[in-house]
């Protein structure tokens, strides 16, 4: 049974792996932002831009969301007491925070009030309080950025934990060095010069991965009919989603193939099995005649064969479920994977194992029950 226990402990261990690999990928893909869903108007069939009271009413109208939030991102400098530092400053609604895994380490993040009263309020990565100020703590300070020739005063009401892209810009140019701060688009549009209901003409849908073929259904309309546009064909719709598909089959192909290379080992347990009842049938060839002479039928010598095939191979698939389960919950801790067994696969794997007994039984069973009884009995 070696050969079967090895080669469905490996298949088993695999497949365990690839689920938790996927499951592990798409957690990660949610963590960044990956369930939300980007609208935006075309600007070849309409010329028409997104106020600040129709993103209220178009979120609103749809059920099942976070919320709803414009991006825009300015370019500016900053005097702080490390020097002057380039700032990537995006404007958004309080719903930004719904993007990811966004970790506040001192303050708050902005809110609705902050977006509606067009507050000069901010919050500031790590790494930009650091730059600015000389330390982290900087709740209630202010600063002043200079934007297209424009220079505006913000209030620091919160800092986030840095994350890989704070961190990535931090290093961009070498000496120079780039922060990120993020403001409500209100404040943004109002500090440096823009009017705040003509210049939006996208935004993206914050959401749960659960409602998003619903919220996708809903969006286009609701959009459309807030702003007029019904049957002009000028809402761009998009979503994870195509990504997110595109990933899991990219994983489900590297899992089937490494798969395929496991279930070689069971190939050759196999022809194990077959060997091993083919010596059987050698050294029992005797009581086969005996059996045969005192009228057992030929098919009862098949099936007899048959079931001891069936049996090594199926008590072999047993052992290695067992195998592959522990062996695939230690690697998915070690690897911190997610641990996902489907009763469907385990059930599968060990149908499968047992069939294989049954295939590679029929040989040495044929060869048992095709024996002539009195040359079985002249057999020493």
């Amino acid at each position: 049974m070696l050969g079967i226990i090895i080669g469905i402990a490996a298949v088993l261990t695999v497949l365990i792996i690839g689920d938790g690999m996927k499951a592990t990928v798409n957690s990660e893909m949610d963590s960044i932002g990956a369930t939300s869903i980007s609208v935006s108007l075309d600007n070849t069939k309409t010329d028409k831009t997104i106020t600040k009271q129709q993103l209220r009413d178009i979120e609103n109208n749809i059920e099942g969301i976070y919320g709803i939030s414009p991006s825009t991102t300015d370019f500016g400098t900053v005097v702080g007491r490390k020097g002057t530092v380039d700032m990537y400053m995006t404007g958004g609604s309080e719903s930004m925070i719904e993007r990811g895994q966004i970790k506040m380490v001192h303050g708050r993040y902005f809110s609705r009030s902050d977006v509606d009263e067009d507050k000069r309020v901010v919050v500031l990565s790590q790494t930009a309080a650091d730059y600015i100020f000389g330390y982290e703590e900087v709740v209630g300070e202010t600063f002043e950025m200079d934007c297209y020739g424009l220079t505006s005063e913000f209030t620091v009401v919160g800092i986030r934990e840095d994350n890989t892209m704070d961190k990535a810009y931090a290093l961009y140019g070498g000496d120079e060095v780039i922060v990120m701060g993020e403001a409500p688009f209100t404040a943004v549009a109002d500090s440096f010069g823009y009017d705040v209901d003509s210049y939006i003409s996208s935004f993206t849908i914050y959401l749960d991965s659960v409602n998003k073929d619903e919220v996708l259904s809903r969006a286009r309309s609701v959009v459309e009919n807030i702003l007029g546009l019904r049957g002009e064909n000028a809402v761009k719709i998009s979503s994870g989603s195509g990504f997110d598909q595109t990933t899991e089959s990219i994983l489900n192909i590297i899992t089937s193939v490494v798969a395929i290379i496991a279930a070689i080992s069971l190939l050759v347990g196999g022809i194990g099995v077959m060997n091993i009842m083919t010596v059987s049938v050698t050294e029992r060839t005797r009581e086969i005649g005996i059996r045969k002479s005192l009228g057992a039928r030929t098919s009862s010598i098949l099936t007899q064969f048959l079931a001891e095939a069936a049996i090594l191979t199926f008590t072999g698939g047993i052992i290695g479920m067992a195998f592959g389960m522990g062996i695939s919950f230690v690697i998915c801790r070690i690897v911190d994977f997610s641990f996902v067994v489907r009763p469907e696969l385990v059930v599968l794997v060990v149908a499968i194992s047992t069939a294989i007994g049954l295939f590679f039984g029929i040989y040495p069973a044929k060869r048992a029950a095709k024996l002539d009884p009195i040359e079985a009995l002249r057999t020493e």
